[in-house]
């Protein structure tokens, strides 16, 4: 791993973005951690709200089943989940409604995974079940679509821009003058204007205003770069039928409210302040928005992110359920960032959407009233396991967990 990202550094002068950093570490095909590990889980680095308690699937298969009522009872709708770990989420739900005939007859199954190594154990735990894996979004079947995503957005590469003396740089990974002899191979270096590109439509781009005037940075990756984006993307011009709406370019605002300002106001930032951008963050929840769109449906999205940043670089690495500096152990720990949902909701255009946190969408579709009955019949061992995992989901997850909750009304 090391060897193939120093010589992704030598090839790009000297520096790569942190997106094509985490494109590597993550999703290389024969060194990426999530295409080779078993992350999840008490043996694992992380663990993730399916497995810490049957209570966040049953409420999930709440609002699934609600979804549907409301899209119309359609006799044919696809059940997506992206990135779905070891399929437990997917398995409480068809536990919980595979005894309404009606909804689980009208319901088939897709999964998006690109990793082979979950692939495996999510069709040994969900064998028998009729359900379809894919690799990227755009095999989907064309028809009403409700889409689960519960901590996918928060392994998708991202960049950094950081302002510095009234401009902004880009953090980009460059290697350490001792190289693999040390502790840690990579440094974070703040370069100015690496890859500002004018008048290139071939290129991503990000977009700040300061007045009227327009400036953009390009978010290419390098062409060596394995990316997740060739996964579950696909770039380039599209359409909405309904709207009739054509994209030759994928682009991002730097929203006046959540770019980085100085106290009086008068600067694009202040110094320090970092701004993260998870472009393919926003191109996959672009293509949920086509889906839902153009054959109807819905989405709820649930991660750990804010609504207002601090400014401040929200990276990390997981290990062993630690967290460590994300330029260590590459490709043998976990690299995240918090999601940002305020700009996952300023680029959706055709659908609605609302924010909330996680413990008050776990409450809206009725946890408290689940966990009680639970409690009813059983033990006062199994009481203080049932209420422990109610808390651990509302409180300790509660507010840094958010939902969003897409629909085209």
């Amino acid at each position: 791993m090391l060897t193939y990202i120093y010589e992704l550094i030598d090839k790009s002068q000297g520096s790569i973005s942190i997106s094509d950093f985490m494109n590597a570490a993550l999703y290389h095909k024969e060194y990426g951690y999530y295409m080779n590990k078993l992350p999840l889980g008490n043996g694992g680095d992380f663990i993730t709200a399916p497995e810490i308690s049957q209570l966040f699937g049953e409420i999930i298969a709440v609002w699934v089943m609600h979804t549907w009522k409301k899209l119309g009872k359609p006799p044919k709708f696809s059940l997506v989940e992206l990135g779905p770990g070891r399929g437990t989420l997917i398995h409480d739900i068809i536990r919980v409604t595979k005894k309404y005939g009606s909804f689980f007859s009208s319901m088939a199954i897709h999964l998006v995974e690109i990793s082979p190594t979950l692939q495996k154990i999510q069709k040994e735990k969900l064998k028998g079940l009729g359900i379809s894996w894919h690799e990227n979004i755009d095999s989907l079947p064309e028809q009403p679509t409700i889409f689960l995503a519960n901590e996918f957005f928060d392994a998708l590469p991202i960049d950094q821009f950081v302002y510095r003396n009234g401009k902004w740089h880009e953090n980009r990974v460059t290697k350490q003058n001792d190289g693999a002899s040390s502790q840690c191979p990579f440094l974070v270096t703040p370069l100015l204007n690496t890859r500002i590109q004018k008048k290139d439509p071939s290129k991503l781009a990000l977009k700040s205003r300061k007045k009227n005037v327009v400036t953009s940075l390009s978010l290419s990756c390098h062409p060596s770069a394995p990316s997740f984006l060739s996964h579950c993307l696909t770039l380039g011009s599209r359409k909405i039928d309904r709207k009739q709406a054509h994209y030759s370019t994928f682009s991002m605002k730097l929203q006046k409210n959540w770019i980085p300002v100085s106290s009086n106001g008068m600067t694009e930032g202040f110094d320090g302040a970092v701004v993260e951008v998870c472009s393919a963050g926003i191109e996959v929840l672009k293509k949920l928005e086509d889906k839902i769109m153009n054959n109807g449906g819905a989405a709820l999205i649930i991660d750990y992110g804010y609504v207002y940043p601090s400014h401040k670089s929200t990276l990390q690495s997981v290990r062993q359920h630690k967290y460590a500096n994300f330029l260590e152990n590459v490709g043998n720990s976990d690299i995240t960032a918090l999601v940002n949902f305020q700009a996952l909701r300023d680029s959706l255009r055709y659908v609605d959407c609302e924010i909330s946190t996680q413990r008050e969408f776990l409450y809206l579709f009725g946890i408290k009233e689940r966990t009680q009955a639970l409690m009813e019949n059983a033990s006062d061992e199994q009481k203080n396991r049932i209420f422990s995992e109610f808390l651990r989901l509302t409180e300790n997850m509660g507010t840094l967990f958010k939902a969003i909750l897409i629909h085209h009304s």
